[in-house]
């Protein structure tokens, strides 16, 4: 018998392809199931299935990939189900109740037409729909016809070659000479790498600059106007004045019983300001703090306070003025860096994903132009369905609006409705560093729903509260935690109260104390031992397996790695990480080191790294004797011949180990006769190093290593070169792979933007004391064209740190949406831990908040238990 489905009220509403719906939905709360539920119902209904019209945009790949396995999965059981069984599963789906015979025998012929035409459903990214736009229309777009799109990692690579165009090649700007030697001049310790880190995230800002000069101006007016650099300050000062405040300070200082150091300060410095011995810089540390604050102490003789304020506004004119030379150095390098690197894809034919958005927003600004695209495409579009909305940026909300826009003035109400479904939670946006935006989810609900009432439609907000997840205590741990107003102060979250589904499950929500380095004498390998301890326990005396488990982090280090370590050592089962960076995963590495010894031979610490791998499987002890011995043939020489070439631990292998000294040699033969991947490929299976890679790690090695063999292939075919160029090509684009945590045996240790879209039984929150940080570029909002500043070093200002003041608080908002995700990602119990090097942790932390928010006893209290109990 096959189970029924059943909704709630709230999600059979939003699931009727007749209305217009706007969802708000909390986790857990089904919202998957309603956009399936509103799928299958437009394919049935519709006339023609085969031109139904659907557009169904996703926020990841992962994400579609989910969305189509789940209707082909519904479409089979259509297929496989009895009549009965059938009738029941079109209960809500069909018009009819129940359904006819009819209906069963049209629900069996849709399976077959989406096996034949699986693109009846359009189910992509917002990315992969512009892409499709884009190769329809490449013309319409201003684009050529052949381009391709690059890949993250081949992208990192243009980036540094438009960054090395840029740096070593000759430019007759003015500006960018300018700004690069200011730059140079100002942040003598900043490398070029972290120079390039910076333009790789401001270039994204001319992307839509059609006329640089006029924005360049508007740029500088605006900055000036916020800094206040249009009124300079009196620079001039009076020296009678001075000397005045002089005298007083001396008479103060006789009168005081012991020598009192702020007025030696202003006597001593006043006196050399007047003789012009000191400049301003000197003289100002007399009234203001290192941080450029006024001196408290200074600030309460009247005599001293019309000079301090004198002091205080030419040192923040000063400061202003440091901050706008280095925002607009910064913004001419950025200029010239993204018209460099426009002109590296425009030579290539290449598109990256900002382009994809940018280029349809553009084609898609023009009604009559948008109007005959979408005609074109294979189906004319009747419904549009968007999950995930709340991760949608500023313009990929342009380009959804442009869509809805003129949607809704075609189709019959009756026959053929248009209709538009949106999905999303703004408690769980999280991906700002990507553009998304939370506000925009609601200015583009107001803006749509202004579209639609103009073509005389309605559309309807539907909240989904009730989880069909998480137990009770969990479930009262969030609601009590972000409604209490400390948090909702610094998160903004209104209403966050959850129905629970599950009424009689047991749950249970456990937050241990604190775990301090400097108060516990505890490092990380023991905190994390801890934790270890208390998922083995679990295992072991419940009814949780390896898998039920899923252990969150903030970020990858310093956590992850010992936890799996340690779980590893109590024969647990880790499926490793969610995310892997091939250039640093070890046996990649090892690789890598055996290359990098075969451009070089005498680099001995390359070849050592590489013996000591799973490759040879030499142990530190022999390492040593290797380097010992070198050592000492290398001083006996020099005795006898000072010239003489070094002795290397190549040359060593030949007498202590000759069997790998002869591999070593046919390696390095090859090295100079093979390409990328066939030179791998002899190493992994010749050398047997693929064997011992999986004997030494497990099994959990075999993907990155065939992804690994996936990219020398790809290199080979469409790149030239040696290993060499091979090595920096692969380093330099920072290749990594997402794997499916959620198709995991063992326990899962994901970090918590990883874990969107995953959950588990049992959730371990350990790196709960971890802070955002602000980045150097603070956003200056305005409702024209983007305005920032850069913070480069020290500088202070009341005016950029407003600035910084008001980009903390979108980081801490975000920070604390990202704790709501973690917490709700737990299906029965939620484990939560922290962890500090230092004596406490920071008092807007997750762990200080929630310890705060849920201890009776802040001292002696060693963990916190809530569970259906404790909840009347």
């Amino acid at each position: 018998m096959i189970k029924k489905r059943t909704l709630s009220p709230e999600q059979d509403f939003a699931a009727n392809p007749l209305e217009n719906i706007w969802v708000q939905a909390n986790a857990g709360t089904g919202k998957t199931s309603v956009l399936v539920q509103r799928l299958l119902r437009i394919l049935f209904r519709a006339p023609d299935c085969g031109t139904s019209g659907i557009l169904c945009l996703t926020y990841t790949n992962a994400g579609a990939g989910e969305m189509r396995n789940r209707i082909l999965s519904a479409l089979r059981e259509w297929a496989n189900a009895s009549d009965a069984d059938l009738q029941d599963l079109l209960d809500g789906i069909a018009i009819n109740q129940p359904a006819t015979a009819q209906d069963i025998n049209r629900a069996r012929e849709i399976f077959f037409k989406f096996i034949d035409r699986p693109d009846i459903l359009k189910i992509k990214t917002i990315h992969g729909f512009c892409e499709e736009i884009l190769h329809r229309f490449p013309v319409e777009a201003g684009i050529p016809p052949s381009w391709s799109l690059v890949s993250d990692a081949s992208q990192r690579v243009l980036l540094q070659d438009a960054f090395s165009n840029l740096i070593n090649g000759p430019t007759q700007n003015e500006h960018v000479q300018n700004a690069f030697a200011h730059i140079v001049e100002r942040t003598s310790e900043m490398y070029m790498s972290e120079l390039l880190d910076v333009l790789s995230t401001q270039y994204k800002q001319f992307f839509q600059v059609e006329n640089i000069v006029k924005y360049r101006e508007y740029f500088i007016d605006k900055i000036q106007d916020f800094l206040n650099l249009k009124q300079p300050p009196k620079y001039d000062f009076d020296p009678k004045t001075l000397k005045k405040i002089t005298e007083t300070a001396i008479e103060l200082q006789k009168d005081a019983k012991k020598p009192v150091k702020y007025l030696d300060d202003i006597i001593n410095l006043t006196q050399q300001y007047i003789e012009t011995t000191i400049d301003f810089e000197k003289y100002k540390t007399a009234y203001l703090t290192a941080e450029g604050n006024k001196k408290t102490t200074v600030a309460k003789k009247e005599f001293l306070v019309a000079e301090q304020n004198r002091v205080y506004e030419i040192n923040q004119y000063n400061s202003n003025k440091m901050i706008f030379d280095d925002t607009i150095a910064l913004f001419d390098l950025s200029s010239a860096f993204a018209t460099e690197y426009a002109k590296i894809k425009r030579i290539r034919n290449l598109l990256d994903f900002e382009d994809l958005i940018l280029y349809t927003r553009k084609l898609f600004s023009k009604p009559d132009v948008m109007g005959w695209v979408l005609s074109q495409l294979d189906l004319s579009l009747t419904h549009i369905l968007v999950d995930e909305a709340q991760d949608t940026s500023p313009l990929q909300w342009d380009i959804l609006r442009m869509l809805s826009g003129d949607f809704f003035t075609d189709g019959d109400t009756n026959n053929t409705p248009h209709s538009l479904f949106v999905v999303g939670d703004t408690k769980q946006s999280i991906y700002g560093f990507q553009g998304a935006d939370p506000h925009a989810f609601a200015d583009s609900r107001d803006i749509i729903r202004a579209h639609i009432e103009n073509n005389l439609r309605t559309i309807h907000e539907i909240p989904l509260a009730q989880s069909f997840r998480s137990t009770i205590p969990i479930l009262h741990t969030v609601d009590r935690f972000f409604s209490s107003p400390d948090v909702v102060s610094v998160s903004g979250f209104s209403n966050n109260s959850h129905k629970c589904f599950r009424q009689n499950a047991a749950g249970a929500v456990e937050i241990h104390k604190l775990t301090s380095k400097q108060q516990d004498n505890t490092n990380i390998k023991e905190y994390v031992a801890k934790i270890a301890d208390k998922i083995s326990e679990l295992i072991k005396t419940g009814p949780y397996s390896a898998r039920d488990i899923m252990v969150l982090v903030q970020q990858r280090n310093p956590m992850a790695t010992p936890l799996a370590n340690a779980l590893k050592r109590r024969n647990i089962d880790v499926a490793g990480s969610d995310r892997i960076i091939l250039p640093e995963f070890p046996p990649i590495r090892d690789l890598l080191n055996l290359v990098r010894w075969c451009i070089q031979p005498d680099d001995d610490y390359s070849l050592c790294c590489a013996l000591k791998s799973p490759i040879f499987r030499l142990t530190e002890q022999d390492i040593f004797n290797l380097c010992k011995q070198r050592n000492n043939t290398n001083t006996a020489r020099r005795k006898s011949a000072p010239d003489a070439p070094k002795t290397t631990i190549f040359d060593t292998l030949l007498n202590t180990h000759p069997e790998i000294h002869n591999q070593l040699c046919e390696i390095k033969r090859l090295s100079q006769e093979l390409a990328p991947h066939s030179f791998f490929s002899h190493i992994l299976i010749n050398n047997k190093a693929r064997n011992n890679f999986i004997s030494a790690l497990g099994a959990q090695v075999i993907d990155p290593l065939e992804e690994f063999m996936t990219i020398c292939l790809s290199y080979e075919r469409t790149q030239p070169g040696t290993l060499k160029h091979f090595l920096k090509w692969f380093i330099t684009g920072g290749s990594e792979i997402k794997r499916d945590m959620d198709a995991s045996n063992g326990i899962r240790i994901v970090t918590v933007h990883g874990s969107k879209g995953l959950e588990a039984p049992v959730v371990f929150l350990i790196d709960t004391v971890r802070m955002p940080k602000n980045e150097n570029i603070i956003p200056i909002k305005t409702t024209e064209q983007p305005l920032w500043l850069w913070r480069n070093g020290g500088t202070y200002s009341t005016q950029q740190e407003h600035a910084l003041d008001e980009l903390s608080r979108t980081h801490i908002a975000e920070y604390y949406r990202l704790l709501y995700v973690a917490m709700t990602r737990a299906r029965d119990q939620l484990y939560i831990y922290g962890y500090t090097p230092h004596k406490n942790a920071n008092e807007a932390s997750w762990h200080s908040m929630l310890w705060q928010t849920f201890a009776t006893d802040q001292h002696n209290q060693e963990f916190i238990r809530i569970t259906n109990d404790d909840i009347a």
